[in-house]
């Protein structure tokens, strides 16, 4: 009998021995080392998002490695989501901040596209981006009802097929019963809203936190949002909910998806369980450290922690479309090439 107890004592004590040394080589591996944070864009709300994530996730990764944030921009994203896909090591050093709206081109099976978005391994997302879809603020309608009631054809300035600017008005168009005439060619935002306020276009769609300047400014007022919450305008109609077309309803969905993922980090398949499992704890404290979200707030970047589950969930319902939807998807959305 004392021979099974000194026996059980002893691997007792050599579990618990493992449990640390475990522990401690994980803290370890990430101590002295350098981590990436790389974003296939050189501007916009998404590389600032990556930018501030970069800056402070460094203190919430055990062993406190250096953190960078390196852009690599090309394609829409493509070139960098690519390059995590396929190129870097599966070591848990290099995080991509993605675009979801490239899943949109994996669906649509553009030749450039070297990944697949469900088998990365998702760390979760710093919040979502909401789009909204705004009109002159001299204008009569206080409400997409009232404005579509009304009959009269307003004009909406655009960057071109892809955008928010573009895409959204197309999609209330074709769909929502909305008098619209898509003018294509602005250069970008600013330009829209400059031509809203010189009365030359009566109508504006991009990101929310983009659409708050022109309100704060004045010159628009949002009317319709998509799925992903904004601050201050969810009392909004969403795109989806003025439609009953059942493929109308699904191309809103597809643009609303990405949107609703927002700013989602991730790294290579194959990257150890355990240091992805460090990274999705350091981004969730990272999003909740008091001096980021002050960081945030100076930056007029809502910041909001979406967990990888809820990232995964987002991909996996965008991925499942039947083929009537992503015909309809390649004729109208016209997914980046």
């Amino acid at each position: 009998m004392r021979r099974i107890w000194i026996f059980g004592a002893l691997l007792g004590t050599a579990i618990v021995s493992l449990a640390l040394t475990s522990s401690w080589a994980q803290t370890d591996f990430y101590r002295g080392k350098t981590v990436s944070v790389v974003i296939g864009a050189k501007t916009g709300s998404l590389a600032v998002a990556a930018q501030l994530v970069a800056h402070h996730m460094g203190k919430h990764i055990p062993g406190n490695p250096i953190v960078i944030f390196r852009q690599q921009p090309g394609a829409a994203h493509m070139n960098a989501t690519n390059h995590i896909y396929n190129v870097a090591d599966a070591d848990g050093l290099t995080i991509l901040a993605a675009n979801p709206n490239v899943a949109m081109s994996q669906l649509a099976k553009v030749a450039q596209v070297r990944f697949d978005m469900r088998r990365f391994e998702w760390l979760g997302s710093s919040g979502p981006d909401g789009a909204m879809f705004s009109i002159r603020a001299d204008l009569p309608y206080k409400t997409f009802k009232e404005f579509k009631d009304s009959g009269k054809e307003l004009i909406v300035g655009t960057t071109g097929p892809g955008s928010n600017a573009y895409d959204m008005p197309l999609l209330l168009k074709e769909f929502a019963g909305a008098n619209l005439r898509l003018v294509k060619g602005y250069a970008a935002n600013s330009d829209i809203l400059l031509a809203v306020e010189r009365k030359e276009a009566d109508a504006w769609a991009a990101l929310a936190n983009t659409i708050k300047s022109g309100i704060d400014r004045g010159a628009v007022r949002a009317i319709v949002r998509t799925r992903a919450p904004v601050p201050g305008f969810n009392d909004l109609p969403t795109d989806e909910s003025l439609t009953t077309d059942p493929i109308g309803k699904s191309l809103m969905a597809l643009r609303g998806i990405p949107l609703s993922i927002g700013r989602a980090f991730a790294v290579r398949p194959g990257t150890p369980a355990d240091r992805v499992a460090i990274l999705r704890e350091a981004l969730a404290k990272t999003i909740a450290d008091p001096q980021f979200q002050a960081e945030a707030k100076k930056a007029q970047i809502d910041m909001e922690y979406i967990s990888a589950q809820d990232v995964i969930k987002g991909f996996d319902e965008m991925m499942s479309q039947s083929p009537q939807v992503i015909e309809a998807m390649n004729k109208y959305l016209q997914p980046e090439q």
